[in-house]
């Protein structure tokens, strides 16, 4: 497929289509117990893996002692609860005019003059994953280069009849989802395969976080710097018609980012950004939302676990359900999952014993700060196991002469066996 038809389903129909915690539990905090968010458009500047530097623009938080004062790439993850009263006041710093919407949620869109700020209220939809952005003008320019970021609204009703947490309000699907989602959640920690006990149940993060070592967010895009020439610092966009008239066809990326991060700045997380590695112990099923807000395709693929996938939202601009979530009648296992441009989707990663890994007579005691394995009085490899995710769309394998160094790769860990937590806790 050429690069065209990767990127043209970035358009602006698709755009606005009806559509321990993470370091940032304070940041979140302000959130608690309110419907009442004050988010600012302002300047950021990002550097890159290579060391080059470019101009982005973010989202702030208002309001606080956890406020986000500099702005950041992607925004502020925002958790509700499903059917409260929300308002959301954006104020533009910035020189231009700027827009806000929230994809799937009627009564969301707005525009905000320069210098002046704009009130958005709606009820919380259904539960689920939501991307907010600018669609100033349904182009999908700012939104590229950096407004763009994830609403989460947690259920009023996402405890099955056992007990068992999920992350969907349970009488809102259709009888034959209800049904899957159930099963698939009754049988984390209580199955030979999906052992763990009580620890061994999905856990949300908190509504005051962000993320949390049980839930991650995931947001994908990509950097292609002339048009990020067009920001300046105190001054309005450079005007640029033959680039911005039509941002699809001109958007030749050359960074592919997770959390606005690629490449080895992947290996790890940093105080300040929004935590997108998963280290956890066999038995800990961690959620991941991922959303695409960039103008390729993507197709995300994890090594060491397949995933579930709950959710996705259905693209096709000739369905009854385009725009909506969907949450399947039969939950397949997937290694590989496509991310289309305003694609979001949701999926289970089950932390199960990795089926290429001997897992027998497990040793307890630390060797050396991990934990190690013995089948046949032989100690197998040492714990953390490290598995792989990387982008299998060819732009993302090659940028910067092949081997991801610009692209998307990190990976999950494997901390340790059954119970690692509660033994390292004591």
């Amino acid at each position: 497929m050429k690069r065209r038809d990767f990127l043209k389903y970035g358009a602006a129909g698709l755009a606005t289509a009806g559509a321990g915690l993470s370091p940032f539990e304070s940041l979140a905090q302000t959130l608690t117990g309110t419907t009442d968010i004050k988010l600012g458009i302002t300047d950021v500047e990002t550097r890159l893996v290579d060391g080059n530097k470019v101009n982005m623009l973010g989202f702030r938080l208002y309001g606080g002692a956890g406020a986000l004062a500099t702005g950041r790439v992607p925004g502020p993850v925002l958790r509700v609860k499903e059917g409260s009263s929300v308002k959301i006041t954006v104020t533009n710093d910035r020189e231009e005019a700027h827009g806000f919407e929230i994809t799937g949620v009627p009564g969301t869109k707005t525009e905000i003059a320069p210098g002046s700020s704009s009130t958005i209220s709606f009820t919380a939809p259904v539960a689920g994953t939501y991307i907010y952005h600018d669609s100033l003008g349904d182009t999908p320019l700012y939104r590229i280069l950096g407004l763009h970021g994830v609403l989460v609204v947690e259920p009023l009703n996402g405890v099955t009849s056992a007990g068992s947490r999920t992350p969907y309000s349970l009488d809102k699907l259709v009888p034959g989802s209800r049904t899957a989602v159930s099963a698939l959640f009754d049988a984390l920690g209580t199955t030979d395969r999906f052992q763990g006990g009580a620890d061994g149940k999905w856990v949300p993060a908190p509504l005051n976080a962000e993320a949390s070592i049980r839930e991650k967010v995931w947001i994908c895009a990509a950097i292609d710097p002339k048009f990020n020439a067009l920001i300046e610092r105190g001054k309005p966009i450079a005007s640029s018609p033959n680039l911005t008239s039509n941002v699809v066809d001109n958007f030749v990326p050359s960074y592919f980012t997770i959390n606005n991060r690629s490449g080895y700045d992947l290996h790890d997380d940093y105080d300040g950004m929004l935590p997108v590695i998963v280290k956890n112990y066999i038995g800990e099923p961690t959620l991941f939302r991922i959303v695409n807000v960039g103008l390729a395709h993507h197709a995300n693929h994890f090594h060491g676990n397949h995933l579930m996938e709950l959710a996705r939202v259905d693209l096709n601009p000739k369905s009854s359900t385009y725009g909506q979530m969907i949450v399947p009648e039969n939950i397949f296992e997937v290694d590989t999952t496509a991310m289309w441009p305003m694609q979001r989707r949701d999926l289970l990663l089950p932390l199960e014993i990795p089926p290429d890994i001997p897992y027998q007579i497990p040793v307890s005691s630390p060797t050396g700060g991990q934990f190690q394995r013995m089948v046949n009085k032989q100690a197998q490899e040492p714990f953390p196991l490290r598995y792989v995710m990387h982008c299998h769309t060819e732009m993302s394998q090659t940028a910067a002469g092949g081997n991801y160094p610009q692209g998307m790769v990190c990976h999950w860990e494997v901390l340790g066996g059954l119970g690692g937590r509660a033994k390292v806790a004591g």
